[in-house]
C-alpha cells in the first residue's frame, strides 16, 4: 500500500511540475477546508521548498467549499512574504471564504464551469458549518418584527435561543470580510488599472470605492439567496466587473489541458485515499542552458 501511495505522490508531482513548466513560475495546489491548521501547513511546505534561487511568482491551484477568514488572511500574509505575484485557477470552486482567498490574487483563471461564491463567513458550531449571515438576518428580521410588535410566540422563542455573542462574532466577520477585500483588491488584483473606460486616471480611493462595491454586492444574500450559491466566471465579469481570465481561449489551451488532467487526478486521489484536505508545491526550475551552445 506505501508503494502504491508513493507511486501516486510521484504522478501528483509530476502533474504539478508540468504546470509550473507551462507557466514558468512555481505552483501548489490546495484541495480542502480552509481551517485552523492551514497558515501553518502552508509555511512549512513553503519553507521546505523554497530555494535562494527560487522566482517571486506562484500560481495557486484552488478548489474549497470554503472555511475560516481569519485562516485565509494569514496565510495570504505568509504566501506573499515569499511571492510577489501570486495568481489562482479555479478548476471548479472556491466557495465563501475561499473566495475572499481568490481574490487575494493579482489575477483569476477561471471557465463556464467555475464558481466563486459569496462572501458569507462561515462559523463551526456544534460540530456542523453555518453560515453567519444567515443568523443575522434573521435576528434583524426579528428584531423588526419586535419594534413592529408582531413577533409571534414561536418567534419570541426562537429570538431568546440566539446567543448574543455568536451574533456578534457573526458581526464582526462580516466586516472583517470586506475588510481584507477593500485592502487586498486595490493593492494585488487593481494594481494595474490605471484608465478607466472614458480615460480618466483611476486614483487609490476609486480603487477602494470599487473594492467596496465588491465586497458589498458579494456579501449581498438578497442576491444570491443561499451561501452555497456559485457565481460564475460571466456573473463575475458582467456584475462585479472583475477581470477573469478565460480558460477557454486559445492562448491557454496547454494551461487547460493539464488543470483538467490534474484536477481530475487530484479529486479521484482524495476519493480513493479519503483525503479530506491535499496541499502540495511544485518549484519551477528553468533548464539550464548547454555552455557550448
Amino acid at each position: 500500500m506505501a508503494e502504491v501511495r508513493a507511486f501516486i505522490e510521484n504522478i501528483l508531482k509530476l502533474q504539478l511540475e508540468r504546470i509550473a513548466s507551462v507557466r514558468e513560475i512555481d505552483v501548489m495546489a490546495i484541495y480542502g477546508p480552509m481551517n485552523y491548521g492551514l497558515p501553518a501547513t502552508v509555511k512549512d511546505v513553503i519553507e521546505h521548498s523554497l530555494k535562494p534561487e527560487n522566482n517571486d511568482k506562484l500560481t495557486i491551484l484552488l478548489d474549497t467549499g470554503g472555511g475560516l477568514v481569519d485562516s485565509v488572511e494569514r496565510t495570504v500574509e505568509i504566501i506573499r512574504y515569499h511571492y510577489d505575484q501570486v495568481d489562482f485557477i479555479v478548476p471548479d470552486q472556491a466557495m465563501s471564504a475561499g473566495t475572499i482567498f481568490a481574490l487575494s490574487g493579482d489575477n483569476i483563471y477561471m471557465d463556464y464551469y467555475s464558481q466563486l461564491g459569496p462572501i458569507d463567513p462561515q462559523f463551526l458550531i456544534d460540530g456542523r458549518w453555518i453560515p453567519g449571515l444567515a443568523y443575522l438576518e434573521k435576528f434583524e428580521e426579528l428584531n423588526e418584527k419586535a419594534r413592529n410588535r408582531t413577533l409571534t410566540s414561536l418567534e419570541f422563542g426562537l429570538a431568546e435561543k440566539l446567543d448574543l455573542a455568536d451574533l456578534h462574532r457573526f458581526e464582526q466577520a462580516r466586516e472583517h470580510s470586506v475588510e481584507l477585500l477593500v485592502k487586498w483588491l486595490p493593492k494585488y488584483k487593481f494594481k494595474n488599472w490605471e484608465k478607466n473606460s472614458t480615460g480618466e486616471t483611476i486614483t487609490s480611493n476609486m480603487k477602494q470605492d470599487r473594492a467596496k462595491k465588491i465586497a458589498k454586492k458579494l456579501n449581498d444574500t438578497t442576491r444570491w439567496h443561499a451561501h452555497h450559491r456559485g457565481i460564475t466566471m460571466n456573473v463575475l465579469r458582467n456584475e462585479l466587473e472583475l477581470v477573469i481570465e478565460d480558460l477557454n481561449i486559445s492562448q491557454y489551451s496547454d494551461l487547460k489541458n493539464e488543470v483538467k488532467q490534474i484536477h481530475s487526478f487530484i479529486r479521484d486521489f482524495m476519493l480513493t485515499s479519503e483525503l479530506g484536505f491535499i496541499l502540495r508545491l511544485a518549484t519551477y526550475r528553468p533548464k539550464q542552458q548547454n555552455k557550448d551552445s
